[in-house]
């Protein structure tokens, strides 16, 4: 189904920034202090390619047509899946906090990053595995192909909000932050 290709390939996306960033958990774990620019295009990147743009396509269009589908059978699973978007954004806004502290070398927040991190990492991995090996299988079995044609018809949509450049646009933000460490 060439919507779940779409949303796993975005998983990919999202892997290798959760891969930075466990590299920037390691460095300042080492002594080192990943640069505040790091933290700023992780938060950035959080909030437009993961949140915006990945998330919406899930919550908005993927999980209402399937609980709709479903008629309440999977609720208590989607709202596992939102629950753990949610609490990725409440890490990513609990991590923009503490960057004025960490720029000041405050242990204290230097510690809330690496705590707000360890937790988003392992929140995202797990939610990501659940999504690609659980509940998309679910979601293929239960969209018929004219759902899909119009699912992928929204998804497209969102893609031209940004003009078809939200994927190139993250995947350079991904790269600058591997430069920065």
């Amino acid at each position: 189904m060439e919507i779940l290709e779409m949303l796993v390939k975005e998983h990919g996306l999202i892997r290798q920034f959760l891969d930075n960033l466990h590299l920037a958990v390691e460095k300042i774990e080492g002594g080192e202090r990943p640069p505040r620019e790091f933290f700023e295009k992780a938060v950035k990147f959080a909030r437009n390619f993961t949140d915006k743009y990945h998330h919406f396509k899930e919550e908005y269009l993927l999980f209402g047509l399937l609980a709709m589908k479903k008629s309440g059978r999977i609720d208590a699973q989607i709202d596992a899946l939102k629950y753990s978007h949610e609490r990725g954004r409440s890490l990513i806004n609990e991590l923009e906090k503490a960057l004025d502290g960490y720029s000041q070398s405050q242990e204290a927040q230097t510690i809330a990053i690496l705590e707000g991190l360890a937790a988003y990492i392992s929140l995202l991995k797990q939610h990501i595995h659940r999504e690609d090996h659980i509940f998309y299988p679910l979601a293929e079995e239960a969209i018929s192909e004219k759902e899909q044609h119009e699912l992928q018809k929204e998804f497209l949509k969102e893609d031209e909000k940004s003009g078809g450049k939200a994927w190139e646009f993250n995947r350079r933000l991904l790269q600058e932050m591997g430069r920065l460490l």
